[in-house]
């Protein structure tokens, strides 16, 4: 994979690791699936999550599940924190997503340090809301006896993801590539003003520039030997 994607290597497998992650944590943003809880009124069981409940109603007219978008009020008080941290989660994640693949295009032969920096410090600012929504979210799991759902585990998982990501763009950021010198062509146009004439510059090696300098134009300057438009 190095050979074909050269220094975007290491960022094409972290926006691989990443985009894994932002799909397991929209899945566990959008399900009611965090926890168990008893309800107190009916004595039944429901799942909740950060923005619905679910739970099933057994009685003489019917069996069935219903759900509802309206949380109970009493997980109001911590609940808005988690939602606040899972929220900055997604939209940390979403810029290095968003930017990444267009720095890998150009990142087959350019680095950019800033732009690695940026993409990495975003990486890891939303992991780090992720863990503070999932000790949050843990912490009233265990006050309250509650049983942890698959949402919460998929969570987690996403937020491991995030984190391997973030290692791998740390690493493409502080190993700068090393590109072969052989790589590096000099190429162009050049109009000389008092002559009236375009030059259009060769494509030359660089090992090989001392060895074909042509004639002086103007200020002392050299020109590759190419075609000289009138």
């Amino acid at each position: 994979m190095a050979g074909v994607l050269g220094s975007a290597s290491l960022p094409f497998i972290g926006c691989v690791a990443l985009l894994a992650a932002m799909v397991l944590q929209i899945l566990s943003y959008a399900t009611p699936y965090w926890a168990e809880v008893t309800l107190s009124d009916s004595g039944t069981t429901a799942d909740i999550g950060l923005w619905r409940k679910a739970n099933c109603l057994v009685n003489k007219d019917k069996t069935g599940c219903m759900r509802t978008d309206h949380m109970n009020y009493k997980y109001t008080e911590w609940i808005d924190a988690v939602r606040a941290m899972e929220s900055l989660t997604l939209i940390f994640w979403a810029v290095p997503l968003v930017i990444m693949p267009v720095y890998i295009y150009v990142a087959l032969g350019l680095y950019y340090a800033c732009t690695m920096g940026t993409m990495t410090a975003f990486t890891i600012f939303g992991a780090i809301t992720n863990i503070i929504g999932i000790i949050i979210f843990g912490a009233k799991i265990g006050e309250n006896d509650w049983k942890t759902g698959w949402s919460l585990i998929v969570c987690v998982i996403a937020c491991f993801l995030g984190i391997m990501a973030f290692v791998i763009f740390l690493i493409a950021c502080c190993n700068r590539p090393r590109f072969a010198p052989e790589r590096h062509y000099l190429s162009g146009f050049f109009v000389d003003p008092d002559k009236n004439k375009l030059y259009v510059i060769e494509a030359v090696e660089n090992d090989k520039m001392s060895s074909i300098k042509g004639s002086h134009i103007n200020h002392g300057s050299h020109i590759n030997h190419g075609l000289v438009v009138d």
